[in-house]
């Protein structure tokens, strides 16, 4: 199985819907399949906190209200949190999801784990070690 890792922003915005595209310099290998999702261990609170101030701008009442407080995040740093599939192409997405890469990743079926696992992430798209179970 293969895995990304975002920070706890983006993650939160995938885990819950909002945020289906993600950007990335590569191609992954393949293009299309299931993988799963790490959270950076380097997201803070102080990172979260500003994300909230823009999403409060930004995002419907409804969908802001929705958002997990970083009480219940906190816990994600360093951890595997979702399984979704992808399909990887050069198509843009949605222009409000253009980060500056040039290879889009759309992210669908997002499926949250009951429990987190711990779990050493790695920049693009990675294999997950055999002995990661979820």
């Amino acid at each position: 199985m293969l895995a990304f890792t975002t920070r706890i922003p983006l993650a939160v915005m995938i885990a819950m819907g909002i945020k289906q595209w993600e950007n990335r310099s590569a191609m992954p290998f393949p293009a299309c399949g299931r993988c799963a999702m790490t959270c950076s261990k380097s997201s803070d609170e102080r990172e979260y906190s500003n994300f909230l101030s823009w999403a409060k701008q930004v995002f419907p009442a409804e969908v802001f209200a929705a958002l997990l407080q970083w009480e219940q995040i906190a816990g994600w740093r360093g951890k595997l949190i979702a399984v979704c599939d992808y399909d990887a192409s050069y198509t843009p997405g949605p222009p409000i999801w253009n980060e500056g890469y040039n290879v889009r990743w759309r992210l669908t079926n997002v499926q949250m784990l009951r429990e987190p696992i711990t779990c050493r992430g790695n920049v693009g798209m990675w294999e997950l070690q055999e002995e990661t179970y979820f």
